[in-house]
């Protein structure tokens, strides 16, 4: 049965190019966007109003978080508000973004193929990486993917402020029950499509590891355990002792937002070794301590234990800047899968196609680099699958022994998911899915992998290390102009 309708839920980068690959293949009667926010962006827009806290630390621990809700009986109809509706801290639809976030990926390998960024620039990034710098800012960011939207028309496809709240098979078709948020009541209505694209991200359900004593700590000494979702500015640490846990790219920015205003040291907690695109460069710092992973936190004296037998004192912010864990609370079955894996999306072939139902993809659901510009091929071989005109992706049988093979190899978590360093298979292997567009439709094209944005990448790297070798010389000058010994803290 071919497919004429199609929902696509989500309005960020992930959204937007799933969007326009639907339209340009024209070959669906409905095509509609939803996002739960009031504006276009995904986890781009900046949400400073809404108060940053987990609801439960142990809730989210244990995994206990981001329950369906229960839904009305009939629809249409129309709600009182309530906490567990429209809860920001219990539904998660707070953004990941703090007051000085710029992209960390540069224009020729962020940008979609036929959608580049503005030059615009920052004044922090002009005056930390030059003229020439490629780093953008969190709103340039999110302008542009406003501008995909509105400059091909698909502003007229979307429905913002509106949370899909359950997306179920009924009778061989996805019926959505969606929910608008209005000032005083939440107003709900359903909608039935042929085939479904999730591209909400993974930036919503933060993962914090279980530690011994932390939710007693919690408990104890509120406010002290936070993630790094929820960090807005380096101001807010002025003066205070702080240990930032991870050691990928959130947490050198986190540790170095924060080193103009916290206490010296700022202490970097890692479990083992940083991500290796970045080594040890930014931690190698006078101002910045390593210590061995959290082994134990003390909630009677407020004291953090590592595993190398040391201890910290007087402590006042444990920043975990650990990444995210899978979410998807609107799809019940997918979300019964994610409960039985660890920090993945179980059933999904090449992070794109749900092995059990080809009406079901989905787009920006991996990372481990050249985001966005992977999204743009996801979202062509999606398109062309759903209009019937993509070539054939493997058996069953086959998608399954893929990812049986892939999670005993890589386990969960961001090995799982990356598809570093295989860049170059991924993106050749969705536009062989793809294939070229249909004769006489606006189908996009997807151009070959050009190998020479591996160089592109590396030399994206080498900014961001000279950015934190930068900041390093600085900090000895200083030291040395105050005749204070520059100590070595790895």
């Amino acid at each position: 049965m071919p497919i004429r309708r199609v929902a696509v839920i989500g309005a960020g980068p992930a959204g937007a190019i799933a969007t326009d690959a639907l339209a340009k293949e024209q070959a669906f009667d409905t095509i509609r966007v939803f996002d739960r926010r009031p504006v276009i962006g995904g986890t781009w827009v900046y949400t400073p109003h809404l108060p940053p806290k987990i609801a439960s630390l142990p809730d989210l621990i244990a995994s206990n978080v981001d329950h369906p809700i229960p839904l009305p009986l009939s629809f249409p109809t129309e709600t009182p508000k309530s906490e567990a509706v429209n809860s920001h801290q219990l539904r998660f639809s707070d953004s990941a973004q703090h007051e000085h976030l710029h992209s960390n990926i540069t224009p020729e390998i962020m940008a979609f193929s036929t959608e580049p960024f503005p030059p615009t620039l920052s004044e922090r990034v002009r005056d930390k990486y030059g003229p020439n710098a490629p780093f953008r800012h969190r709103e340039v960011i999110r302008q542009w993917i406003e501008t995909i939207f509105l400059k091909g028309g698909y502003d007229k496809f979307l429905e913002l402020e509106t949370t899909v709240e359950r997306a179920e098979k009924v009778n061989g078709e996805w019926v959505l029950t969606l929910r608008k948020e209005g000032r005083y009541k939440d107003y709900w209505w359903q909608e039935s499509f042929d085939a479904l694209v999730v591209a909400t991200g993974h930036y919503n359900v933060p993962w914090i590891p279980e530690v011994e004593g932390i939710v007693e700590y919690d408990r104890r000494w509120p406010g002290r355990v936070v993630h790094s979702k929820h960090f807005r500015s380096g101001e807010g640490f002025r003066g205070k002792k702080v240990v930032v846990v991870g050691g990928s790219v959130s947490a050198h920015e986190i540790v170095h937002e924060v080193l103009p205003f916290a206490q010296h040291p700022v202490y970097a907690s890692l479990r083992g070794d940083p991500i290796p695109s970045f080594g040890w460069a930014p931690f190698i710092h006078p101002y910045i301590e390593v210590k061995k992973q959290i082994k134990r936190l003390d909630p009677a004296t407020g004291n953090v234990h590592f595993v190398d037998g040391t201890v910290l004192e007087n402590v006042d912010h444990i920043v975990y800047a650990t990444g995210y864990t899978f979410s998807l609370p609107y799809l019940p079955q997918v979300q019964e899968r994610i409960k039985t894996a660890y920090r993945r999306l179980p059933g999904v072939f090449q992070h794109t196609f749900d092995i059990l139902d080809p009406t079901l993809s989905y787009v920006g659901m991996l990372g481990g680099g050249f985001t966005f510009r992977v999204y743009e091929w996801q979202a062509v071989a999606v398109a062309r699958q759903l209009a019937g005109r993509g070539r054939p992706l493997p058996s069953t049988a086959e998608q399954q022994v893929w990812e049986t093979k892939r999670a005993a190899l890589k386990g969960g978590g961001k090995d799982y998911y990356s598809i570093a360093p295989d860049y170059q298979d991924f993106f050749e292997f969705l536009r062989e899915v793809a294939g070229d567009p249909a004769p006489g439709t606006t189908g996009r094209v997807l151009p070959k992998f050009d190998p020479k944005l591996l160089g592109i990448w590396t030399g994206m790297v080498g900014a961001k290390i000279r950015g934190f070798e930068e900041s390093r010389r600085k900090a000895e000058e200083e030291l040395k102009k105050a005749n204070e010994p520059i100590k070595a803290r790895l």
